[in-house]
């Protein structure tokens, strides 16, 4: 990026050299593209930003929901969206009650399609290598605090 503006300075100096006219008018052209693109990507950044945060997640151990033992980890998709849901990946984490650090991480993915005002829970199991250190503190999920984070998602039409 710094070259590039570099040359777009050096390539103004030589204008302004050679016709000032036709310098001011680069410049000016310059400057209004140059507005334009920073408005047009600032405002789709906003909007995909709105739409992320639309997506509402949840993580808990709910033997009602999730009974398969094997599959214990409810986490629950809530689109607030006015388009359906087609994918999005996550990282599932949990910390012990009481304790600060995180002691679960899984990075997951779902391509449940979840409609537009809709709430789907999946369930998940427990990585085999998701545990940081040699064993957990506690065997019980129940002891632990989950939470799910969304990192990217993909809309439909």
């Amino acid at each position: 990026m710094a070259w590039a503006i570099a040359a777009l300075v050096a390539l103004a100096a030589v204008l302004f050299l050679k016709n000032r006219l036709a310098a001011y008018v680069a410049l000016a052209a310059a400057v209004v593209i140059g507005g334009v693109l920073w408005f047009l990507t600032d405002s789709e950044d906003r909007e995909r930003t709105q739409q992320r945060e639309a997506v509402v997640t949840r993580a808990a151990i709910d033997p009602a929901t999730c009974p398969d033992p094997a599959k214990p980890i409810m986490v629950e998709f809530q689109n607030g969206n006015d388009r359906p849901l087609l994918r999005l990946t996550f990282d599932l984490t949990a910390r012990l009650k009481g304790h600060s650090s995180i002691s679960y991480r899984a990075f997951l993915r779902s391509d449940r399609i979840v409609a537009p005002g809709e709430t789907v829970a999946v369930c998940y199991g427990i990585l085999p290598r998701g545990f940081s250190g040699p064993q957990p503190e506690s065997a019980d999920l129940q002891d632990y605090e989950w939470m799910a984070d969304i990192s990217l998602v993909e809309f439909g039409r």
